[in-house]
């Protein structure tokens, strides 16, 4: 790495006393602060439309986020050694907990905000947008064809997790199909269409570990999976995450959803592609196409677990969606 410690000193002309490995990123101290030295394996066209999306968040009011640390000139990347690196200022703050009421409703109000100023971005030139709006009438239909095909797989196998998931493959099989058909009889393309108009991004990875808490502000941090999408994914992967740490109880949504509204606004268009988001069996679908796809047979006993966990939410989630009106 020294070589990349010198290019640091040269293209950002920062001076690093010292640098320190933690996880998977150097602490670099220096005469500025703390620096974090990060290997990524985003291309730098894609950096760029990052970089892009934060610069304006920043310009906009949003200014507690992660923003990357141009070059001399210019970059906010850097290539060397066969790989790329992106320099960040260390920030301080705790990890988002999603048991806690208040830091939910804080959670809640900075999500609404961070949407509200990613209105009217454009991607500077030479970025690499990405692009998720439009797709998830595809996508629920692909993952249905790969529970639907997994199904056969598991009529061949004899293992607990075979017979546990053809127990219940029909009910979260029939659960997907009938957002995929709610989603195609809504007002989602109208929605997509408004949305490309108004430039409006997403984290997509809106979760405990991307909030940094203290006691008077909370900053967004990890943008490396945002992109152009409707504002209710980020809102359905944020209820989604604390519904599973309180059996679905919908008032635990209620609250995200209040605090949401405090700061920005949910159509009714929105509110129903943001049930059928929450009806679909995406966790069903992630455990069951890790186990048969991705050689984890091995750990059936921890697939079990995870298979069990979702079979045990059935009558939480069907309360939670029977109620779900109580949100609107």
């Amino acid at each position: 790495m020294q070589e990349i410690f010198g290019e640091i000193v040269s293209k950002y002309e920062l001076d690093i006393k010292s640098a320190v490995p933690y996880k998977d990123f150097f602490i670099l101290s220096t005469p500025s602060g703390k620096k974090i030295l990060k290997k990524t394996q985003l291309l730098p066209e894609r950096i760029l439309f990052i970089h892009g999306a934060k610069e304006h968040l920043f310009r906009n009011g949003f200014e507690n986020i992660d923003r990357y640390i141009c070059t001399a000139d210019g970059n906010p990347y850097l290539i060397g050694e066969n790989a790329t690196f992106v320099l960040l200022d260390h920030l301080e703050g705790n990890e988002c907990n999603f048991d806690d009421r208040r830091e939910i409703a804080r959670a809640s109000r900075l999500l609404a905000s961070m949407h509200k100023a990613s209105e009217g971005y454009i991607p500077p030139a030479g970025s690499k947008p990405r692009d998720e709006l439009g797709k998830l009438p595809l996508y629920f239909n692909r993952r249905l064809d790969e529970i639907k095909k997994l199904k056969k797989v598991a009529k061949r196998g004899k293992g607990k997790f075979d017979y546990m998931f053809l127990e219940y493959i029909d009910y979260f099989y029939n659960l997907g199909e009938s957002a995929a058909g709610l989603i195609l009889n809504s007002k989602y393309n109208q929605l997509v269409e408004q949305v490309r108009k108004t430039g409006t991004f997403c984290h997509h990875d809106f979760t405990h570990h991307n909030i940094l808490c203290t006691d008077d502000k909370l900053t967004l941090v990890n943008f490396d999976f945002c992109c152009f999408e409707l504002k209710v994914y980020d809102i359905a992967n944020f209820i989604r995450r604390k519904m599973r740490k309180c059996n679905w109880d919908i008032n635990e949504a209620i609250i995200i959803i209040k605090e949401y509204r405090s700061m920005n606004n949910i159509s009714e268009d929105e509110f129903l592609i943001l049930k059928i988001i929450l009806q679909f069996p995406q966790k069903l679908w992630r455990v069951v196409n890790k186990y048969y796809n991705s050689n984890h047979s091995w750990a059936e006993r921890s697939y079990v677990l995870k298979l069990q966990e979702v079979i045990e939410e059935i009558p939480y989630h069907k309360s939670f969606m029977d109620k779900f009106e109580l949100l609107v």
